[in-house]
């Protein structure tokens, strides 16, 4: 009888520990997709630029479409580095799968400071860079011991 419990407790163990292993892969798994899900956005908003210019006349494009914003004056609202993330950040979200560039940006401050707006023109080049193999670039490469 003793034997018969015993013998239910470990295959019961064995059943409990197999479940848990399978659901810490799935884990995993998910975390390695997100991660590269993250990868692949930070590389998409990277390839993006922004320029005051237009584009290049020997380029050819397509305009995708305006994008612009107000906000309050404050020094961050006329700080390059921030506009072109914030631009690159909104026409991301409007355009993931064609936005190459971000042209004609200009900032205004309004005649009595109290507001900035700033505009620009997405675009896709006709021949731009393959994301899909762009996205590719990380696999099977260990970018930090803590697998960061």
């Amino acid at each position: 009888m003793l034997l018969k419990w015993f013998g239910r407790s470990v295959v019961i163990g064995f059943a409990a520990l197999a479940l848990s292993s399978c659901a810490a892969v799935e884990a995993q798994r998910q975390e390695q997709q997100q991660k590269q899900v993250k990868f692949e956005q930070k590389l998409d908003i990277a390839h993006i630029y922004v320029t005051p210019d237009d584009p290049p006349p020997n380029k050819p494009f397509t305009v995708l479409g305006n994008v612009d914003y107000t906000e309050p004056f404050t020094p961050d609202a006329i700080n390059e580095a921030k506009i072109r993330d914030k631009l690159k950040d909104m026409a991301y979200k409007k355009w993931p799968d064609t936005l190459d560039a971000i042209v004609k940006e200009k900032t205004d401050v309004s005649d009595d400071g109290s507001t900035v707006k700033v505009t620009a023109e997405a675009i896709q080049f006709e021949s731009s860079t393959d994301r899909a193999m762009l996205h590719k670039m990380n696999e099977g490469i260990v970018v930090s011991p803590s697998g960061n």
